[in-house]
């Protein structure tokens, strides 16, 4: 996994050096309301972190998740996005991401999800990447379609979130609809 730049943000990689910054982001009292996020206590989770891959590329499965911060070398952590790829379609992954409440409204999401994908499809040759959300979280729903995501599906009972099985909303980007927004998007500031 390497650093991500985006003209506001670094994404940081999340290792086994810096996983108890994640940890103390995942704390946020309101980013469970529409997360299913892990049940664990600090010491398992930086146990967790710890045994991810390292590598992101062709092939690679696992959980990648990087902490969003602000250039500046000071700047504290502003939440986390994450890629999961899983050992039954290594073409596809799904983008997960959460931005603290003091810095939310400010498009930070959008940016870091859009380094995602663009770090998604040419590092790891991706050729999909999902997303899931409740019907409800307007907030992340604008963030998917911002980011180029396409609904396709209600889900009901595709997730739990605080104990509960909630209905999801599926999106999906396919990396041919990005190259093609990317290219229409070229062409219009020409």
């Amino acid at each position: 996994m390497r650093l991500i730049r985006t003209e506001r943000l670094r994404l940081v990689p999340v290792t086994a050096a810096n996983a108890g910054m994640l940890w103390d982001v995942l704390q946020e009292p309101d980013l469970r309301d529409y997360q299913d996020l892990p049940n664990l206590n600090r010491a398992q989770f930086l146990r967790a972190v710890g045994a991810r891959p390292t590598r992101f590329g062709p092939g690679t499965v696992g959980r990648f998740e990087w902490l969003l911060h602000f250039t500046a070398p000071t700047s504290p952590p502003l939440g986390w996005v994450s890629l999961r790829i899983s050992e039954h379609d290594r073409l596809s992954a799904e983008v997960g991401y959460s931005v603290v409440r003091a810095y939310r409204n400010r498009g930070i999401a959008t940016e870091a999800v859009m380094a995602l994908i663009e770090e998604g499809f040419h590092q790891a040759d991706l050729a999909r990447i999902r997303a899931y959300c409740l019907p409800e979280n307007q907030s992340s729903r604008a963030v998917l379609k911002r980011s180029g995501f396409e609904a396709e599906a209600t889900l009901p009972r595709g997730a739990t979130v605080q104990g509960r099985p909630v209905d999801v909303m599926a999106h999906a980007l396919e990396r041919e609809d990005w190259e093609a927004q990317l290219r229409r998007n070229r062409q219009a500031t020409r």
